[in-house]
């Protein structure tokens, strides 16, 4: 046999070999003892799978400035290798979350869940991901679906020599497993039913006694079958006299799998003008004339339309208020009752109803005299823009980053452009909303401070140790402070949209060989130019916020401070553990200094006093304006008593807790070499352009060190000599 022949057969055993563990066919018997054997697998309505499917991926905290948050793992998308990732939006997902559970708890599903928000705000992201792990989901054994279909043998088929799986009785009692070949007609349900609505609701409730479970969902409680089923059930228990083991006979449980691309548990529905389900006569077809006598006098229909595409699943209605009115009503009812009037028939369902509106026309809705009728059937889940710049970074670092695979893409250019897309965002904060001793510091909050608030917890460095602390502890009232205001914070600015097409211009910038933060800063300016498309660039600017012009220049200043670091760190001058060192041995003096102890020197091995000078040097470094040393040293030390208190189990850490003077620290010391490092760069420069003239060994040694340095933190030769040309620029203006 050859390699590939070997190939091959390896290939069909495994395939078949899955198919037999996946149960994918069962007869109605082998279900029933499924269902005894795992209940919670089989007993659970399109919410209680959902939920299932959010406990199966997990959770984990976050603790971020604003508050601490419960991030589901459906998000991170893991499984899709990333693909698909939602970054942020972690209340929005405990909102989906918290409705699932609400549905589950009250045994139906009776509320459509509306994701609102500015346009490009990850709405229909976030129903992807779900439904993307849903997919995953329902192919694990936790995940198994069933629905059922009627089969009808050719009346020369003997059960007994057809070879069935399983065990003898079973072969005797149903055709579930008869090949195509001694089938006359099979009927594929329509909807999707859950195979336990064949069963009368005084056997399903004597079903559930003996299973002994006690979370059964309304639909298998007092479901009933659809229209065709039922039609199809009567006339088999009529033409066998009622013999009800002669009709399940006829039943093949048959495993699906959730799937969007197959319309199957999955159904999108783009703005329309119909109804999302129709209904037509299969009983006039030639395929028809299969069936036995008992059921041809019979008029079946079949459903079809997005609503029964979805049956069992999830629905997902794009922009639904871009819809007339009319063209959905229907879910006034579908909400309420699970059900939808097509014609002479009622049309059942158990699904998820997610749709998605921006702001404008959900504004126009409630105008609506309707909006009283929907507005109990509806669950307003907002849905804003991020407003923390590492998450905004994170959606283009994992999408557009993939995109521009052959483009050398310089450190820090995409995160650029993400900052000044959230700083667009900030809405100024109301002095009048804080206690007395923080109006002034709440009034001359700048964007890009409120965005440090948000990013990392890091307060102004112009505020005393008492005025930074008090700020900290409201950094969760400014994030909510607009939370009820009809202009929420990130309704408004620039979409993840336009800042995608800012970044690709840019990278294919013909005055660039690669995509740098020169032409973010360029296209964001040609975006800024164009008031007229864009609403957030209309509105009326306030101390700086709302000022497209303004916030550029600050994220520019911003990104000059990102290259001042980068150079310290390339030359290995002074790098963050050797600041954090410099630091924590302060922290050592001035513990001593406020104990009144001494601390032994390890130079001349005696224990002395704290060194006065030492602690001084540093604090000058620090101070804020009209703050003494020792008003300083005795702050410093209650927030490390604070910082123990509130995480008892974890060891110190400087470098968060004092993130604020580590930079002050790091400033102070860079303006002390900032001539020395500016000579370095200019040698650096030269000696890219192969001009060596006038420059010695050390200078040439420096600027090598600089240029292996930045090589190490993702440059290469043109990113790094824009970077470092544009750093000096800025140093000369200054």
């Amino acid at each position: 046999m050859t390699v590939k022949a070997d190939f091959l057969q390896s290939m069909i055993g495994r395939t078949q070999e899955n198919f037999k563990k996946s149960q994918s066919i069962l007869s109605f018997e082998q279900y029933i003892h499924e269902v005894f054997k795992k209940p919670e697998i089989h007993l659970r309505n399109s919410a209680q799978y959902f939920c299932d499917i959010f406990d199966s991926f997990g959770s984990y905290e976050l603790v971020i400035p604003t508050g601490k948050l419960s991030r589901s793992r459906v998000f991170d998308a893991d499984f899709a290798d990333q693909e698909g990732r939602i970054f942020g939006q972690e209340k929005i997902q405990g909102a989906i979350i918290s409705q699932l559970k609400n549905f589950v708890s009250s045994g139906r599903i009776d509320k459509l869940l509306l994701l609102h928000g500015p346009n490009g705000s990850a709405k229909t992201s976030l129903v992807q991901a779900i439904i993307r792990a849903a997919e995953y989901y329902s192919h694990t054994e936790e995940g198994a679906l069933y629905q059922f279909s009627w089969i009808f043998p050719r009346k020369e088929s003997t059960l007994g020599s057809l070879g069935f799986m399983g065990a003898q009785s079973e072969k005797s009692q149903s055709y579930a497993y008869l090949p195509n070949e001694a089938v006359d007609a099979q009927l594929a349900c329509d909807q999707r039913d859950h195979p336990l609505l064949l069963l009368s609701l005084e056997d399903r409730c004597e079903l559930f006694k003996a299973i002994n479970y006690n979370k059964i969902p309304a639909i298998l409680q007092s479901g009933e079958l659809s229209h065709r089923n039922h039609q199809i059930f009567d006339a088999l228990l009529s033409s066998y006299s009622g013999d009800l083991s002669q009709v399940l006979r006829h039943v093949r449980v048959e495993r699906f799998y959730l799937s969007r691309r197959y319309k199957l548990g999955v159904s999108v529905v783009e703005p329309q003008m119909s109804v999302d389900a129709w209904v037509r006569q299969i009983t006039s077809d030639q395929s028809a004339l299969s069936l036995p006598a008992s059921l041809r006098h019979l008029s079946l229909n079949e459903s079809l339309g997005p609503l029964i595409e979805a049956n069992r699943g999830l629905i997902e209605y794009n922009d639904l208020l871009k819809r007339p009115l009319d063209a959905w009503k229907y879910l006034l009812v579908a909400c309420e009752q699970a059900q939808v009037s097509i014609g002479t028939l009622a049309l059942f369902f158990d699904l998820i109803l997610i749709a998605s509106s921006n702001e404008l026309h959900l504004s126009s809705f409630k105008e609506y005299p309707d909006w009283q009728s929907f507005k109990g059937r509806i669950e307003l889940i907002r849905v804003p823009y991020l407003l923390r710049s590492q998450e905004e970074s994170g959606i283009y670092e994992n999408q557009v980053a993939k995109i521009l695979t052959n483009t050398h893409i310089a450190p820090h250019a995409i995160s650029m452009a993400a900052r000044w897309a959230v700083l667009t965002r900030l809405e100024p904060p109301v002095p009048q909303k804080y206690p007395g001793s923080l109006q002034d510091i709440i009034r001359d909050l700048s964007p890009d401070e409120k965005l440090a608030l948000y990013d990392a917890g890091d307060v102004p460095l112009r505020l005393s140790q008492k005025e930074a602390r008090e700020l900290k502890s409201y950094i969760p009232q400014i994030f909510s402070e607009y939370q009820n205001d009809i202009n929420y914070e990130g309704r408004f600015g620039a979409s993840p949209r336009e800042i995608k097409m800012v970044i690709l211009n840019a990278a294919h910038d013909k005055n660039y060989d690669h995509l740098s933060a020169g032409a973010i800063f360029d296209h964001i300016h040609d975006l800024i130019e164009q008031k007229s498309s864009y609403d957030f660039l209309r509105r009326e600017p306030v101390r700086g916020f709302r000022d497209a012009n303004f916030l550029l220049n600050l994220v520019k200043k911003y990104y000059i401070s990102i290259l001042e670091d980068q150079t310290r760190a390339a030359l290995g001058i002074y790098s963050n553990s050797s600041y954090l060192e410099l630091f924590t041995r302060y922290i050592l003096h001035v513990s001593a200094w406020t104990k009144k102890e001494k601390l032994l020197d390890p130079l001349l091995g005696r224990y002395q006093d704290a060194d006065e000078i030492f602690m001084r040097k540093i604090e000058s470094k620090l101070l804020a304006a009209n703050e003494s040393g020792e008003d300083f040293r005795r702050q410093l030390i209650s927030q490390i008593g604070a910082a123990m208190l509130e995480h008892p189990d974890q060891s110190l850490d400087y470098g968060r807790i004092f993130s604020s003077h580590l930079r002050r620290l790091k400033d102070s010391v860079y303006a002390e070499q900032k001539s020395m490092v500016d000579k370095i760069i200019g040698g650096f420069l030269r000696l890219l352009d192969n001009d060596r003239a006038g420059l010695d060994e050390r200078d040439i040694s420096q600027a090598l060190a600089l240029k292996e340095g930045l090589a190490n933190l993702g440059y290469n030769n043109t990113s790094a000599r824009w970077a470092m040309a544009y750093l000096l620029k800025s140093s000369r203006i200054t």
